[in-house]
């Protein structure tokens, strides 16, 4: 059968399909059978072309990173063992009135929200490895603290299959223990005394997925950052509003403008950006932007 035909079988059923259903409800306003018309020849347009279901699919899946996978495998700039750097975790919003607690990194010196990369576990990195062919991230050195880190390159072709493996996984940092960085950037760093604070507790709030995109790190990239809030007692919070009224290079409290602006002071001569580009996820205002909010639902409570 000659190709073109083959490619309009699909949208004429459409087409029988909608006339059908024209003649079971009676339409008979003129104008609304037109608009029928004109989308039904749309649509047999596009399946000729070969576009109709890569709409249908940025219908369903939305302005995501499977969308500009696509889109740059479409245009050639992807191709399947092409690899892509992943960098996946957790960052925790901690909020006094309209301030952000922001802990120093201490590579870059610039304050971000105290939390980091994912860990798994050495037999998740053996079935990492066997599966997926693992790279190691050399962009960031890999050393005692950064060995097991979710910081990865994975080829193009098994993203997809990647991405559901870490959602089902038990073999990494899960939900519900999320502890270890909250410890180790704030009770380790002598920031505030373990003892004090007592039991953490935390709800999940969404996570945040960029696109796939050309960064200074390599040129194809993907970030996921789970977003995690600390629900303060009032003990707890009275301490870090302690911590507020002192001058330490190891934190600092911003606000949503101050992080919108990395921490440069506009109309100063303080133009240096003092805050991580990537604490912006934190903010409230930026909740819209987050998928899978109601993935954990439950408050998760850790006895420190």
């Amino acid at each position: 059968m000659n190709k073109k035909l083959k490619a309009l079988i699909v949208p004429s059923i459409f087409f029988i399909v909608a006339f059908v259903i024209l003649i079971y409800l009676e339409v008979n306003n003129e104008i609304t059978i037109y608009v029928i018309l004109i989308y039904l020849a749309t649509l047999i347009l596009e399946y000729s072309t070969g576009s109709l279901f890569s709409n249908i699919l940025s219908l369903f899946e939305g302005n995501n990173w499977k969308t500009s996978q696509r889109k740059l495998v479409k245009e050639g700039k992807l191709q399947p063992d092409t690899k892509v750097r992943i960098s996946f975790a957790y960052l925790f919003r901690i909020k006094i009135d309209n301030y952000y607690f922001l802990i120093q990194n201490n590579r870059s010196k610039k304050y971000q929200p105290v939390g980091g990369a994912y860990k798994f576990s050495e037999k998740e990195r053996d079935y990492l490895s066997d599966t997926f062919s693992l790279e190691d991230d050399d962009r960031i050195p890999v050393d005692e603290i950064t060995k097991l880190d979710y910081r990865l390159f994975v080829k193009n072709k098994d993203l997809r299959n990647f991405f559901k493996r870490f959602n089902k996984t038990t073999q990494r940092e899960n939900i519900e223990d999320l502890s270890r960085e909250f410890i180790e950037e704030i009770f380790n760093s002598s920031v505030l005394n373990q003892s004090d604070f007592g039991t953490l507790t935390y709800k999940y709030c969404g996570r945040h997925i960029t696109q796939i995109e050309d960064t200074v790190f390599w040129p194809f990239e993907i970030l996921l950052a789970d977003i995690i809030e600390i629900r303060l007692t009032a003990k707890q919070e009275t301490l870090f509003r302690d911590l507020m009224k002192k001058e330490c290079e190891k934190y600092i409290f911003a606000t949503s403008k101050d992080i919108k602006h990395l921490g440069v002071k506009i109309g100063t001569h303080q133009l240096r950006d003092s805050i991580a580009n990537h604490t912006h996820k934190i903010l409230t205002e930026k909740s819209d932007v987050l998928v899978d909010k109601n993935k954990y639902k439950k408050t998760i409570s850790i006895h420190l």
